[in-house]
């Protein structure tokens, strides 16, 4: 090789390396946080309550390993409590963000979502229920749980045209359901069916199709973390795209449904009589 062209490789690789450690990102760790009684995506570990447990959890871990990024997944409350935590920047990453206007200017979310969340409307498990659309609800009695958002959009439909009543449980509104006491339950999908397993009345409910609503779950970044970069969204919606093309969210969502509902069997046997 001529000391012209030796020259040239070096000067190249001053200029490449630098780059290169910059593109890897400047943060070797991100905390994310969630709503931390929402199995089967986050649930707090009963091993270690300080951490969360569940298919948005192993999602994390999986795009982190890929991206040589040590995640953590820590408990800092209910929902409302865990956007704050974001939102100051204290915590880099929402886990199970919905993607409203009003936080465009405190996060950024990143593309594909996790999964399409699904209200749907669960009836007992017998004939007689016609069901097409969500207008085919007016005339019967609902029940709901009381922390349940829906969106404007529903609530303005509801108010006009729904008969509902908020029940402070899902236990308490399927009680409701089962005894013949209500007529049908809105509730997401995957946390009914997470809710109901350790009732076990899935045998007497069924859901009707088509959702009443659905909307999207997002990872999201605070704009006050100090991770945020153009390389870290970058990469977070690669890794993203590629694992819902794969199939991987759904494919978490339904081991730790699994995984929740052999928990909750566990901690019945080992609860004292």
């Amino acid at each position: 090789m001529g000391f012209g062209l030796l020259l040239k490789s070096v000067l190249v690789a001053l200029l490449v390396v630098p780059s290169l450690a910059f593109a890897v990102g400047k943060c070797e760790r991100l905390v994310a946080t969630g709503a931390a009684d929402n199995p089967p995506f986050l649930w707090r570990d009963p091993q270690n309550p300080q951490r969360l447990l569940g298919a948005n959890a192993e999602l994390l871990k999986q795009i982190g390993k890929s991206l040589g990024v040590k995640v953590e997944l820590l408990y800092s409350g209910d929902a409302s409590k865990a956007l704050d935590e974001v939102r100051s920047g204290r915590v880099d990453i929402l886990a199970d963000a919905r993607l409203v206007t009003q936080r465009l200017d405190e996060m950024d979310f990143v593309h594909p979502s996790i999964a399409s969340l699904q209200t749907v409307a669960w009836v007992r498990n017998e004939p007689g229920f016609f069901y097409a659309t969500r207008d085919d609800l007016a005339g019967h009695d609902g029940r709901f749980v009381s922390t349940s958002r829906f969106g404007r959009e529903f609530d303005a439909f509801a108010r006009q045209r729904l008969t509902l009543q908020a029940d402070a449980s899902l236990t308490q509104a399927m009680e409701q359901l089962v005894a013949g006491k209500t007529d049908y339950v809105l509730h997401e999908r995957y946390s009914a069916l997470a809710g109901m397993g350790a009732l076990a009345i899935l045998d007497k409910v069924q859901r009707l199709e088509p959702p009443v609503l659905s909307h999207e779950m997002h990872l999201a970044i605070s704009h006050n973390s100090a991770c945020n970069d153009a390389w870290l969204r970058g990469q977070l919606a690669l890794k993203m795209t590629e694992l819902r093309a794969a199939g991987v969210p759904e494919q978490l969502l339904a081991s730790n449904l699994e995984r929740w509902k052999l928990q909750q069997v566990g901690t019945a046997k080992a609860s004292p009589q």
